[in-house]
């Protein structure tokens, strides 16, 4: 399913040997971004998308449910299919290593251009957003009490983090888990590994009135996919849930640096890796800040608000 390593080394080869870096960086860029924007994987997590956008849109038109919050379909489609064609494509190039070797850029500024690349499934998850939100706005029109204790800002802070952000951050890990990862199955592993984190954690910790509240604020927030509003059966109430959307957005981000850092840290040398390490260090320390301030930040108890406007605090 990827594209010939041959072609793609035979891309880079073809920049001239006297055109300035920056050129060079623009142009590989761009054929590295073509590439995945025509990778299998991504254009069939694309349509899966647009069956589940389409079948979402469709129930939207009834009674207004929490499902207006919160977009799963990006992150489960987009956003894994994107995992998926980044390593691939990744890959690829340690088919060809004597080849990649003899290309005039170097091992870090081609993995920079593979990262830059996660701009692609980033413009998919855009033009989701418009087509979910502007075509037919079910967020918008939900009434207010849906909303909980939440502003529009904390709501669409939750979708652009479970959209865009989780379509670049999908791209960035393919990305690092192909430079680091040469066995065959590297792949599969990566996706078992984040269906695990995110299931796992969502499942353990769910929103239930059962769950401890103390371990659900720490434990429910770690994962890479994120929810802040959980509503009972036949619309009877919504549960706004305990932390910071806004700041869960900047730990979902810094993520996304991190996995950047990973994949630019594979064979960097020299000054290029010290800055590097440098970059990286100073992120995980922004990203557990982050982290700390979305689990600390917001509701330190899930409140239920009704259909009539009044609100309750949940206690355990």
């Amino acid at each position: 399913m990827t594209s010939t390593p041959v072609r793609a080394v035979a891309g880079t080869g073809a920049l001239p040997a006297g055109r300035p870096r920056r050129g060079q960086f623009g142009v590989l860029v761009l054929f590295e971004s073509l590439r995945l924007a025509r990778h299998p994987v991504l254009l069939a997590g694309t349509v899966l998308g647009v069956v589940g956008t389409t079948s979402a849109l469709v129930r939207s038109a009834g009674p207004a449910t929490d499902e207006a919050f919160a977009l799963p379909d990006v992150a489960s489609t987009v956003g894994v299919a994107a995992m998926l064609s980044a390593c691939y494509l990744t890959r690829s190039f340690s088919r060809a290593e004597e080849l990649v070797e003899a290309s005039p850029t170097s091992t870090t500024s081609r993995t920079a251009a593979l990262c830059v690349t996660a701009v692609v499934p980033a413009l998919v998850a855009v033009l989701w957003l418009v087509l979910y939100y502007g075509v037919r706005p079910a967020a918008l029109a939900a009434p207010g009490w849906m909303y909980g204790t939440f502003s529009h800002a904390d709501i669409a802070a939750v979708l652009v983090g479970n959209s865009v952000v989780a379509a670049v951050g999908g791209a960035l890990l393919g990305v690092a888990a192909g430079r680091w990862w040469g066995f065959r199955a590297s792949s599969a592993v990566l996706v078992l590994a984040v269906v695990v984190w995110t299931m796992g954690v969502l499942g353990a910790f769910s929103s239930s009135d059962t769950a401890p509240a103390a371990w659900t604020r720490w434990f429910r927030l770690f994962a890479p996919f994120g929810y802040f509003t959980s509503t009972a059966p036949e619309n009877a109430s919504v549960m706004s849930l305990t932390g910071s959307p806004r700041w869960y957005l900047a730990w979902l981000v810094t993520l996304c640096a991190l996995a950047a850092v990973a994949a630019l840290l594979w064979r960097s040398e020299g000054r290029t890796r010290r800055r590097v390490i440098r970059a990286g260090a100073v992120t995980l320390a922004l990203s557990m800040l982050a982290y700390g301030l979305a689990v600390s930040g917001g509701l330190s108890q899930p409140v239920r608000t009704f259909p009539d406007g009044h609100s309750v605090v949940v206690t355990r």
